[in-house]
């Protein structure tokens, strides 16, 4: 179940920005820092990496797990 939410939350928070255009941020070897648009690559606790996605709460982006 869990596994399900964090699913449709990445898909319906991946997809172009229309505010700002090109490629999402970030690379699997140089994370963005904090996370400034959805589906941009960032980095959690040390060495683990996530993508950026919309928090419940608003239109806060946070960095979610990708496992």
């Amino acid at each position: 179940m869990r596994l399900q939410v964090l699913v449709i939350a990445f898909v319906l928070g991946c997809g172009p920005d229309s505010s700002t255009p090109g490629a999402p941020a970030g690379t699997s070897a140089d994370p963005a820092e904090t996370c400034t648009r959805p589906a941009d690559v960032c980095r959690l606790d040390g060495p683990k990496l996530g993508v950026c996605t919309q928090a419940r709460t608003g239109n806060t982006l946070i960095c979610a797990s990708q496992h």
